[in-house]
């Protein structure tokens, strides 16, 4: 979902079922990073979810505060030219679920997401494979290839703090 998306690009599991839509949730405790097949990006998600939330002592307090107890969703055009809508539902920092479904708006959403991430496939990738993710994804924010909207005076405040120490 920034180091989320980076993170989003974060995210986990629990059984996320609705009427509406096909939505799919993340088999996250049970994927590792090189299990995923190929092109797999919503298994590679997964993986890093539970990685995310493996390392959450590791986590900087910023993306922590920024992250709390958010519903974030996730727009991702893939290489393909589909599309990849996931949401990661987060509960004091960590990920508590991440699923994605098929359609442009979550069905399962009962307030909109409070932050939202948009990309394409490759810079996904590029923050995955970086050896500083968040550092990569303050990087694409800047030139933007990663698009991060937020909601809330606080939220946008915390985003600009990460965006001016991770620059």
């Amino acid at each position: 979902m920034v180091s989320l998306l980076v993170m989003l690009l974060l995210v986990s599991s629990a059984g996320a079922a609705s009427g509406a839509g096909n939505i799919t949730a993340a088999e996250t405790f049970t994927t590792s990073i090189n299990s995923s097949t190929e092109n797999d990006l919503f298994s590679e998600l997964s993986a890093q979810a539970e990685l995310y939330n493996n390392n959450f002592d590791n986590v900087p307090s910023l993306v922590k505060r920024l992250v709390a107890s958010e519903e974030i969703a996730g727009t991702i055009e893939l290489e393909n030219g589909e599309m990849l809508y996931v949401t990661a539902l987060m509960r004091g920092g960590k990920v508590g679920e991440f699923y994605k479904y098929d359609t442009p708006n979550d069905p399962n959403s009962q307030l909109g997401p409070t932050i939202i991430v948009e990309s394409d496939e490759e810079t996904v990738r590029e923050t995955l494979d970086s050896d500083d993710p968040l550092r990569k994804a303050v990087e694409q924010m800047n030139d933007g290839s990663l698009n991060v909207t937020v909601e809330g005076f606080f939220r946008k405040t915390v985003l600009w703090s990460i965006k001016q120490l991770y620059s």
